[in-house]
């Protein structure tokens, strides 16, 4: 089929390539996460009670959000791999089986968060935080189910090379979500908004649309490609995509709880620390969504080239990316250690704030190497279908290193904040070698 060589065979070098698949994902998550900065922004605005109560709600519903993210990200490179054998067939049952998938991890956040909002009262909140909190959070959980759908839809798109539509579709609706934020939280004209539950509101549109968009593209990518879901009658492909996904699922809420940690025992220590930790963690977080982006393109082309037993392209791949990854994450570390107080200063202003953030820096700099080394590793295994490992990483990585070496080096050797970026430097350090070792012990040795 002429489609399906074209897209098997790519063009450009592997940098080439790598990086054309790796921009749009960049793209998409840089502009995802301007949208989440934007919305903090506008519901600041409304006054401190409510934005509690959103950081609230919305901390509430972020570690099964990433669970979902996590469980369907296994699709993409099983999509890739028969993509790579030809077998449009199965592609075609594995379409039907993840939507299903998607279908229960969504009706899982449905009965979850609703028991949690119940639950709000009795979490130590105050009560004009948890008043408001209550209302936002079912209008902000009916949104993911149209977040979670097109997460399924876009591993799949991806899984047959495609990463820009998810990207276009992505910037369009996050462009909207800010445009809609403004009137529907502090309103236009005669109309007066709906306050903070205006986010809410505008979130839920645009997630919708983002499905609903995907969706009908995927559709028409399908039937160009001859595909054809098939009916998901047996709950046996739907269970095997559960048993590969639920490992990443569950990596995804472990990474989320050791770096949680760390933010409360910057909590622990004072409030100048906690703003120092998030200035600092903003720029991290920047880094790693570029080489995230990288990582996914990773998972695809190597996925690709070993479901078309090329194993030679996908050590190639894998290999090809770890060192972009590196080299990047060095780049940024010298950055970071020379902009130790320049970047800060962009955004705090405190002396003594400004000086935890600029210590911090230094050991944000180690961190970044790590960081890069692990994910583009991550990204790797995925290719090659290992998704159970990484899960046992993450376990003793986040939450049994990078929590008690933070605590340790934070609390008993008196090194305050800098200490618990020392735990987050040691959880990856550990992840980076355990991936990388099994990396090269399992699939790129000759």
């Amino acid at each position: 089929m002429k489609t399906l060589s074209a897209l098997k065979s790519g063009r450009g070098g592997f940098v080439t390539q790598l990086l054309a698949l790796a921009a749009p994902v960049i793209a998409s998550q840089a502009s995802s996460m301007l949208v989440n900065l934007a919305d903090t922004f506008m519901v600041a605005k409304l006054g401190d009670v409510p934005l509690a109560a959103v950081s609230f709600a919305g901390n509430l519903s972020v570690p099964f959000m990433f669970f979902g993210i996590g469980a369907a990200a296994t699709i993409t490179p099983i999509i890739s791999r028969r993509l790579g054998r030809g077998n449009l067939a199965e592609i075609g049952q594995i379409v039907a089986h993840a939507r299903r998938l998607n279908w229960l991890i969504v009706l899982l956040y449905l009965v979850i968060l609703s028991a949690l909002n119940l639950l709000m009262p009795f979490m130590g909140q105050p009560d004009e935080v948890v008043q408001i909190a209550q209302f936002f959070l079912p209008i902000y959980t009916a949104s993911l189910i149209g977040q979670q759908m097109f997460v399924c839809s876009r591993t799949i798109i991806e899984g047959l090379q495609d990463t820009t539509t998810p990207m276009l579709i992505g910037l369009a609706c996050n462009v909207l979500n800010v445009a809609l934020n403004i009137p529907l939280i502090f309103g236009c004209g005669s109309f007066d908004g709906f306050g903070p539950y205006g986010a809410a509101i505008s979130t839920l549109i645009c997630r919708t649309l983002m499905w609903l968009i995907m969706a009908s593209i995927l559709k028409r990518r399908l039937q160009k490609l001859h595909i054809t879901p098939a009916p998901a009658r047996t709950h046996h492909l739907t269970m095997r995509l559960f048993k590969m996904g639920f490992p990443m699922g569950a990596q995804a809420i472990i990474e989320t709880f050791g770096f949680a940690m760390g933010g409360i025992m910057m909590g622990w220590i004072s409030a100048k620390a906690i703003a120092a930790h998030q200035v600092v963690n903003s720029f991290t977080s920047m880094t790693f969504l570029m080489v995230t982006g990288l990582a996914t393109a990773i998972t695809i082309k190597v996925s690709l080239a070993s479901g078309a037993n090329d194993v030679a392209s996908a050590r190639r791949y894998a290999k090809t990316g770890i060192a972009l990854g590196t080299v990047f994450m060095i780049g940024t570390a010298v950055l970071f250690s020379f902009g130790r107080h320049f970047f800060p200063a962009l955004i705090i202003t405190d002396p003594e704030a400004l000086s935890i953030a600029s210590s911090i820096m230094l050991v944000g700099a180690v961190f970044q190497i790590f960081d890069g080394l692990q994910v583009t590793a991550l990204g790797a295994l995925r290719g090659f279908a290992d998704f159970a490992y990484p899960a046992r990483v993450a376990a003793l990585s986040y939450a049994l290193t990078c929590v008690p070496v933070g605590y340790v080096c934070a609390f008993v050797f008196n090194m305050g904040p800098a200490g618990v970026w020392c735990g987050f430097v040691a959880g990856l350090a550990l992840a980076a070698v355990l991936l990388l070792s099994r990396l090269s012990r399992r699939f790129l040795s000759s």
